[in-house]
């Protein structure tokens, strides 16, 4: 997922150039990208290629008024993973912002795949704030993809923003708080590591109060059970000469 979103993020950095414009009468492909971006699964190559939305882009405005309605058309006539993607787009352009970001939010509530999770973080990384109290709810630990990636997530939270985590996190019941704490100390599975793991303790014990001391606990808990996990894998041997 992380390899095919950064080719996706440096093919859309190329597309995104100036030099391959969008071309709205255009009928044969546009020979810069390979696709055509006059027809609406044309531009989701564009804009996505590889099926792998940007963190973030920009159009300018002239080129933003052309894709637009192209990404509406493919909304409506694509399904599943294809609509998700013209709706993050759309979001992201900030058209429609609330319908389309309501629509995402209730194919993460229903199905809880890694990728809806990926593109409401990057949401969220573009400063919709909103998308963090849904990325605390829906984990469950299930899907593996999705819980790595939200244990990834949440540790990151907890370096960079532990105030707005932990105010998200206080609408949770303290069981709850201790679990999603406990998954962010184990982020991938491989645990958060010696060096974060001081770095967000010590950004809880600054903070200070019960939410920030229950989340300690479960920073730590998860953090030595993915060490400990770690330790008890089998170790590759040498290769003979």
């Amino acid at each position: 997922m992380i390899l095919r979103r950064f080719i996706g993020y440096f093919v859309a950095t190329m597309v995104l150039l100036p030099s391959s414009p969008i071309a709205p009468c255009q009928t044969t492909p546009d020979k810069s990208t390979g696709v055509n971006p006059a027809d609406p699964a044309g531009i989701l190559h564009q804009l996505a290629p590889g099926d792998a939305p940007p963190p973030s882009f920009t159009l300018k405005p002239a080129d933003r008024t052309r894709a637009i309605p192209l990404l509406v058309a493919a909304k409506r006539e694509q399904t599943g993973w294809q609509r998700q993607l013209a709706v993050y787009l759309l979001a992201t352009l900030g058209y429609e912002y609330e319908r389309n970001r309501d629509e995402l939010l209730r194919v993460w509530r229903r199905d809880g795949d890694d990728g809806t999770m990926e593109l409401l973080i990057d949401l969220y990384s573009q400063g919709h704030k909103e998308f963090l109290a849904p990325l605390l709810a829906g984990y469950n630990g299930w899907n593996a993809a999705a819980s790595e990636g939200l244990g990834s997530f949440y540790s990151e939270q907890l370096e960079r923003n532990p105030r707005g985590f932990l105010a998200a996190l206080s609408t949770f019941t303290p069981r709850r708080q201790l679990y999603l704490c406990t998954a962010a100390g184990g982020t991938d599975g491989g645990g958060m590591g010696a060096k974060t793991e001081r770095k967000v303790l010590a950004n809880l014990k600054g903070i200070g109060g019960d939410v920030a001391d229950r989340c300690a606990r479960g920073v730590r808990a998860g953090n030595k059970d993915a060490e400990d996990a770690g330790r008890h894998l089998p170790q590759q041997q040498p290769k003979q000469e």
